[in-house]
């Protein structure tokens, strides 16, 4: 009868899980040289002590039997090199063994910091992003490690605190609408004596919910990171663009009681980029300084060459932004006076579109407020290139 040949199973021989460690490897490369620096040590004296030796040949004796003088001293000789072969032998087992522990506990010592690296990333959550090495001691290669990974909690902390506050903006900013337009749907269901003319109010508030929401969806998809710039863009004169906006802005600007500068010059301004995207970022700045300014103010736009660059800059002499809040302005939901802003209907998103947009086309935009007397935006973006 023929016999299956077993089936083939992994061997159960594994290495320990110690083996495998750096500290483990560290030490056996320490060995490992420590052994060679040990050997040539100890061929170099033993070649060295053999050479120093003089023939026994040579040798004379003032009496008695010259060979068996000889004979006894290259016993004696031929002993002192076996003890020394033996002691170097031993004294080289002996050096590698406390070289080798010693080596260890080094390199445990050394690679503490590691170890605390990795225990902490293994407990790290949403929930506690708090904690640190905050190693101390001289500022070498683990230190610089230790304090890398601080760095990367204190930005993965910032990153999640960012999130949830957009979290919580956003549901606030699509909730808000939504439940204006459930309260009147159910305060209109329990009027029995509802006219025509209620139910029409009421499909206008609706219009205008769905409006805000459909407003607020549009900006963040914008400013969401799968949103591009078309590739071809083409270029734009910054002249023209911004009199298309000073015509479309100025009845606004004009029927809050201010008054509209904008003074256009001869030279063109071309850069590269989509006209529609530059002009929702000037009048997104227009509409700011309109809606945080007072009757009587003005809003003024300005634009020059500056090098290889255009420079727009549109100022008001509204309630100006206190120092401390201008880092932040162009942050995602941030408003200077949360109360003021819903009541206007900024939504916190505006000057953030403007940040995104002028990115996208290479530029860079800067906020002032001198004294938080009216602000300045000026926008800065290169110049298209023939």
């Amino acid at each position: 009868m023929e016999q299956t040949a077993p089936p083939k199973t992994e061997s159960s021989f594994r290495l320990p899980i110690f083996v495998k460690s750096i500290r483990f490897q560290l030490t056996m490369v320490y060995s490992v040289f420590l052994v060679w620096i040990l050997i040539v040590m100890n061929i170099g004296i033993y070649s060295v002590y053999t050479r120093s030796l003089s023939d026994v040949s040579e040798i004379r004796v003032p009496f008695g039997d010259m060979v068996a003088w000889q004979n006894a001293i290259q016993a004696e000789r031929e002993e002192s090199l076996k003890k020394l072969r033996d002691y170097s032998v031993l004294g080289t087992c002996l050096v590698l063994v406390v070289g080798a522990i010693g080596g260890y506990f080094i390199a445990t010592r050394m690679l503490r910091p590691v170890d605390e690296v990795s225990s902490l990333a293994s407990r790290i959550s949403d929930t506690n992003l708090k904690e640190r090495i905050k190693r101390s001691g001289p500022d070498d290669e683990i230190k610089r490690l230790a304090d890398t990974f601080d760095g990367m909690l204190e930005r993965l902390e910032n990153s999640f605190e960012l999130q949830k506050q957009f979290i919580q903006d956003a549901s606030h900013e699509l909730r808000t609408p939504l439940a204006i337009a459930q309260t009147n749907i159910e305060v209109l269901e329990m009027e029995e004596a509802a006219t025509k003319e209620d139910y029409q109010q009421l499909v206008d508030l609706l219009k205008m919910s769905l409006e805000r929401i459909k407003d607020v969806s549009n900006s963040l998809l914008l400013l969401s990171d799968g949103t591009a710039l078309p590739s071809q863009m083409t270029p734009v004169d910054i002249q023209k663009l911004i009199s298309e906006v000073y015509d479309e802005m100025g009845l606004k600007v004009r029927a809050a009681g201010l008054r509209f500068d904008w003074q256009p010059h001869g030279a063109t301004l071309p850069v590269r980029g989509d006209a529609l995207r530059l002009k929702q970022v000037v009048i997104n700045l227009v509409d700011n300084a309109v809606k945080y300014n007072s009757t009587g103010g003005m809003v003024k736009i300005e634009a020059l060459r500056k090098g290889n660059s255009a420079i727009i800059a549109i100022s008001d002499s509204g309630i100006g932004i206190p120092a401390a809040d201008l880092p932040h302005i162009f942050d995602r939901f941030f408003r200077v006076d949360k109360s003021r802003s819903r009541e206007r209907g900024g939504s916190g998103l505006g000057l953030a579109i403007v940040k995104k947009i002028v990115e996208d086309h290479g530029g860079t935009v800067t906020a002032q407020s001198p004294g938080g007397q009216g602000s300045v935006f000026r926008i800065k973006l290169p110049l298209w290139q023939h």
